[in-house]
């Protein structure tokens, strides 16, 4: 692992919270009675199950999730339920864990800004295709992981 030193980060447009939930109908039912109310997804929908092809610890993979986008104060928060096939949101689940998974930022160039990351010692740990751009998610060796999106 190659030492990471200080800088200016490559990624500084903020775009949501991903918490990964065993339940999406149940997560919905408690956040809602905190007051927090779920966002309209594109199609109109509360949940909408998308499936994804990518990679997964470098191999390939396909998955599905269901997700929904809820705002909590200025904040975007992504709701992801796994609903198929392997992923790392499906390996969190599967470790006990439940609740706050990454921080994800809008970057131009995905790849390009994952491989500098990976230089300075990230790890990718998933990347795919989504209807609206690509993503990568990586583990940063301190607990955060990041997910670098592109709305291309």
């Amino acid at each position: 692992m190659e030492k990471r030193t200080r800088g200016k980060p490559v990624f500084d447009k903020f775009h949501h919270v991903g918490a990964v939930v065993r339940d999406m109908d149940q997560a919905l039912a408690n956040l809602s009675s905190l007051g927090i109310s779920p966002m309209r997804m594109p199609e109109g929908q509360t949940v909408v199950e998308v499936p994804f092809q990518g990679e997964v610890r470098g191999k390939p993979a396909e998955w599905k999730a269901k997700i929904s986008m809820t705002k909590v104060g200025d904040l975007d928060l992504e709701l992801l339920q796994p609903a198929g096939g392997e992923s790392v949101l499906q390996e969190f689940i599967d470790s006990g864990r439940e609740g706050v998974h990454h921080v994800a930022y809008i970057v131009e160039d995905v790849d390009g800004e994952a491989a500098k990351l990976v230089k300075q010692g990230a790890e990718v740990i998933m990347s795919g295709k989504a209807a609206r751009g690509g993503f990568v998610y990586l583990e940063t060796g301190s607990g955060i992981i990041l997910e670098l999106r592109g709305f291309g």
